[in-house]
């Protein structure tokens, strides 16, 4: 069961979550400003270096090797956070001498519609790999929309005959951007963050003319032959909770091994939240980044 503060922030965000059955415009730079403003607020975690790049930023402790990577994409829908917002979950990662986490920018819709996002991830993926960092020396990590991105990057790497990265963590990903996994609307009541229009929101802001079968859109119809090892966490308390099990199922189906844990009660991305199952998440998280990178545990 959910602890009393994790169900305190579920019940505010629930209450303040907008009732649309449909899209309606947002003003999505004031949406960026504000987690900009908030990821700030958050100070960085002791004997830590931030440094901006021109794909995104490092963050790790001061002699850490940038030679093994964790490749964090972050999440907000495709069309909001960013690098920097996403610090409250690299935050947890910037502990160790083995490794560091590069946290990717990239481009958002409505202004920059798909392929953009995937591009930059490729190019952030090429970025590292000319500062001499192999593939295989990487881990790709993302919430939400970044999950789905995580999935989608490492489709193309494969199609593309480039190397893959040792390992795939995601949180709550977006495994698919129709409406054909049932939790989409059985769940959007007690989603407490994703509204039932966003499927439709996707479609006008971030699909356009493409297909949204398409695997880089949505990796549950794509091939996962030769992926590497995945690790995966979902709340029982979202929209989003299909996506996993039918990402599991493309993954088991070509014998990928895949790492799958449940939060009991809680909500999308849980891990970012206090609670007991969240820091349990973490630790499982952390454990298979440092097993598939080959450095000690931190």
């Amino acid at each position: 069961m959910p602890g009393l503060m994790i169900r305190l922030i579920m019940n505010a965000l629930r209450k303040s979550k907008p009732d649309n059955i449909h899209y309606v415009p947002r003003d999505y730079e004031a949406v960026r400003k504000q987690s900009r403003e908030n990821s700030t607020k958050l100070p960085l975690p002791k004997n830590t270096v931030k440094e901006k790049t021109p794909c995104g930023y490092w963050y790790c402790k001061p002699g850490a090797s940038r030679k093994k990577v964790l490749f964090y994409i972050h999440g907000g829908g495709f069309n909001s956070g960013g690098a920097e917002y996403s610090i409250n979950m690299a935050r947890n990662f910037c502990k160790s001498d083995d490794y560091a986490v590069f946290n990717v920018e990239y481009r958002l819709a409505p202004e920059h519609p798909f392929p953009a996002g995937l591009e930059d991830c490729i190019s952030a993926y090429r970025y590292l790999t000319q500062q001499g960092v192999r593939g295989s020396d990487m881990v790709f990590a993302g919430d939400s929309a970044g999950g789905n991105l995580v999935f989608a990057l490492a489709l193309y790497l494969r199609d593309h005959g480039l190397e893959l990265p040792a390992g795939l963590c995601t949180l709550s990903p977006v495994g698919a951007l129709d409406d054909s996994l049932p939790s989409r609307k059985e769940r959007a009541d007690r989603d407490c963050i994703i509204g039932a229009d966003f499927t439709e929101e996707m479609q006008i802001t971030y699909i356009g003319g493409h297909d949204v079968r398409a695997p880089y859109l949505s990796p549950i119809y794509g091939d996962f032959t030769g992926l590497p090892p995945i690790w995966m966490c979902v709340g029982t308390e979202e929209v989003f909770y299909d996506d996993a099990f039918a990402l599991q199922a493309a993954a088991q189906n070509k014998g990928i091994p895949v790492e799958l844990l449940i939060g009991k009660g809680l909500c999308h991305v849980y891990p970012m939240f206090p609670d007991r199952q969240s820091k349990i998440a973490v630790e499982s998280m952390r454990n298979f980044i440092e097993k598939r990178l080959r450095v000690s545990k931190s």
